[in-house]
């Protein structure tokens, strides 16, 4: 599964054995340490699932659940509070606030891998199978690709790079960012196979390759700007 996850946690040492450990279930994961930072990157891209402590430098938790809630685009995006405090008044107020589900430390990383994909059961991350971007259709599932309902062959490489736009709507990647994305950390190849794969993957989206722009000297971004 390539589920976004927003981690949100002020201990490093946590922080940095969630992320070990999500990543290693191929999730994607940005981790954040205070409220505020994460409410600007709630307000600017989509998550599928937000691990959130409640004791946050910034903003509490409790708060941040609520902005999440009302002023963000992951209004709909399932949180699961991640805490110290487990009394009940505390459990009431973090479901109070928007949470989906609980967990309270310590924890074991199965326990919390299972809740994790309890939640995104419940909420249908299923239903993300297919990904659409103004006529550009992709099953994720079947692995094939229409454009304005006519099929397209692509390989594997393009699929991962159109993949990687069309979950990642209207956000501009740098030519590294890519690299890493697509062909990963330890990828031997330069930005100039970007722009080689970029410009086939154009190629065959045909009239709709122009929604995949050339930012000069930042890099790419899948948008209807």
């Amino acid at each position: 599964m390539n589920v976004r996850v927003l981690l949100i946690e002020d201990d490093e040492d946590l922080g940095e054995l969630v992320k070990y450990n999500l990543e290693k279930q191929n999730f994607s994961v940005d981790w954040v340490l205070d409220g505020k930072e994460a409410l600007e990157k709630l307000k600017a891209k989509r998550y599928d699932i937000i691990i959130l402590d409640l004791m946050l430098p910034g903003m509490s938790g409790l708060d941040l659940c609520k902005k999440i809630r009302k002023e963000t685009i992951n209004r709909e995006t399932p949180v699961i509070v991640l805490t110290a405090l487990s009394d009940e008044d505390t459990k009431v107020a973090g479901f109070s606030s928007g949470a989906d589900d609980y967990v309270t430390k310590p924890f074991s990383m199965k326990e919390l891998l299972a809740r994790i994909e309890a939640v995104l059961r419940r909420t249908g991350y299923a239903s993300r199978d297919i990904l659409e971007f103004e006529g550009i259709v992709e099953n994720k599932k079947s692995k094939t690709v229409t454009v304005d309902g006519k099929p397209i062959y692509l390989t594997k490489t393009e699929l991962q790079l159109l993949e990687f736009f069309l979950e990642h709507p209207e956000q501009l990647f740098s030519r590294e960012e890519l690299l890493e994305n697509i062909w990963g950390a330890d990828h031997n190849e330069t930005t100039r196979t970007v722009d080689v794969y970029i410009s086939r993957l154009r190629k065959k989206l045909g009239k709709k390759g122009k929604y995949l722009k050339t930012l000069p000297r930042l890099g790419y971004k899948l948008t209807r700007e």
